[in-house]
């Protein structure tokens, strides 16, 4: 072979082998390109997931977040009692400093009533003109708003009551028409751990009926004897001690009447005879034998409560510069309204028990008081006038909303008589039943209620109960068996 046909063999053998191996090489990039674009196309998919699930956390993350603020927000805002909260509820209405040293609770209520009266009376007697056998109405009863609370601390605490006084007369010898406001209670404690200091106008401890809430009682109204023996609001100074079984409380004051909410309007450098007493001083003792303080603040013995027992005894005395302190009008009109005398002292002692069995309830007191004539009559020299009274009550839950009650009283103003005072004995029997919605926070109490004995002084001063003196028949002599029915609903806040 020619070197020509030699060298052009080895050309075209190694250009054939040159073309196919730039093919294979091209065949070989084409793949990769695939794969890249394959690889590119998958990247950009998990980019795209990847961004996805990172946008739901976060949408996830921002809504826990809002929710998380909305909770809170509300639960500053609106939580019952809530550690933090400035404002709510907390068996009533209050407002509240984030640390808890100020605080204003809210409260108030009242009852409105219906009430029937039935009397016998001799329509031939002149004494009875203008009067009628049959009596009704409405009437609104322990109407009140009340602020209390602490300031500077829990142990500095206050009471601001305004009460709204209504013509039936919850409390006999009180000034001003119906819906007239008046002051019930004001005043400043201090809280030293068990001991505490009082002062201000407070009704004056000494019996428990009267001591009682307006909106926690049994009945539509304490009982006639407990405003004829009872004592009523002061102004002065109480101090007392509280402990696990017993408490003890002990006031000076500026004088104790049992009709009227602020019986003695305190010391009036204008008056010749302010404050009316040269020394009045009133106390109580408790002791609670089983059951819990707590329990002891309203009358009733719910469903469930554990066993309660509680004995109380309280006892007053007083002297005045000014007869006739705490003189019904029964007695001044037998004297022809003055009050002649310039002194005299009053005193009694009451002892109560109740006990609270868990869906039934017994509780009773007896009262016992001396006034010498000048301070029951503003006449000297008539010697004492002693009373004594008793009242007792009980009530049985039929269901946790429907309790049947009762109570039965009996007074004693017997020697009275030397004045020419009739009808000075009481015999009350009551009973009724109680529809509790939301126990003492709404409820509606009916009851029927019937006199033995002529209603003279009694009838004077239980007014604002029901009843009225008994009138007189053709001889003269007073009416007895006197009927009041009455029904009414009793809200709190």
């Amino acid at each position: 072979m020619s070197l020509t046909k030699t060298v052009g063999l080895f050309a075209g053998t190694t250009l054939a082998l040159t073309g196919a191996a730039f093919g294979s090489i091209e065949a070989n990039n084409n793949d990769a390109l695939s794969q890249i674009a394959v690889l590119k196309a998958e990247v950009q998919k998990l980019k795209e997931q990847s961004g996805d699930n990172w946008l739901s956390e976060q949408r996830a993350t921002e809504i826990k977040g809002l929710v998380q603020d909305v909770l809170a927000d509300a639960d500053t805002r609106a939580s019952l009692q809530g550690a933090g909260s400035t404002a709510g509820w907390d068996n009533g209405f209050f407002l509240a400093s984030a640390d808890g040293n100020f605080r204003l609770n809210v409260s108030g209520g009242g009852q409105i009533r219906w009430t029937y009266n039935n009397r016998s009376l001799d329509t031939n007697n002149s004494a009875n003109n203008g009067q009628t056998e049959n009596n009704w109405g409405f009437a609104t009863r322990y109407t009140s708003l009340s602020f209390s609370g602490h300031i500077v601390d829990p142990s500095w605490q206050y009471m601001v009551s305004m009460a709204f006084f209504d013509d039936s007369g919850d409390y006999d010898g009180e000034t001003g028409g119906g819906g007239t406001a008046y002051l019930n209670d004001w005043y400043i404690l201090k809280d030293f751990g068990g001991f505490y200091m009082r002062a201000g106008q407070f009704v004056a401890p000494f019996s428990r009926e009267r001591m009682m809430g307006d909106y926690d009682l049994q009945m539509l109204s304490r009982s006639n004897t407990n405003y004829a023996f009872g004592l009523g609001r002061t102004q002065g100074l109480e101090l007392g001690f509280i402990a696990d079984m017993f408490r003890v409380a002990a006031s000076i004051n500026n004088g104790m009447g049992q009709n009227s909410p602020t019986q003695n309007r305190g010391f009036n450098p204008n008056s010749g005879n302010s404050p009316g007493t040269d020394f009045a001083a009133s106390g109580r003792a408790e002791v609670k034998l089983a059951g819990n303080w707590k329990q002891f603040e309203y009358q009733q013995g719910w469903r469930g409560e554990e066993f309660g027992l509680l004995i109380g005894g309280g006892a007053f005395y007083q002297n005045g510069r000014q007869g006739g302190l705490a003189t019904p009008s029964y007695v001044t009109a037998a004297n022809g309204g003055s009050n002649l005398g310039t002194g005299g002292q009053s005193f009694g002692f009451t002892v109560d028990a109740a006990a609270q069995f868990g869906g039934f309830n017994v509780l009773g007191a007896f009262y016992w008081s001396v006034n010498n004539s000048t301070w029951a009559t503003g006449v000297d020299n008539l010697g004492q006038f002693n009373g004594k009274g008793l009242m007792v009550q009980g009530g049985f839950f039929l269901t946790d909303e429907l309790e049947l009650v009762a109570r039965y009283e009996y007074g004693d103003f017997s020697n009275l008589s030397q004045l020419g005072v009739d009808g000075n004995l009481q015999s009350v029997a009551t009973v009724g039943i109680n529809w509790y919605f939301a126990k003492n926070r709404a409820k509606w109490q009916s009851d029927i209620s019937y006199s033995f004995d002529t209603m003279g002084v009694f009838g004077s001063t239980g007014a604002g109960n029901g009843w009225y003196v008994d009138g007189v028949d053709g001889n003269g002599q007073q009416e007895n068996g006197q009927l009041v029915f009455r029904t009414g609903i009793t809200v709190s806040f």
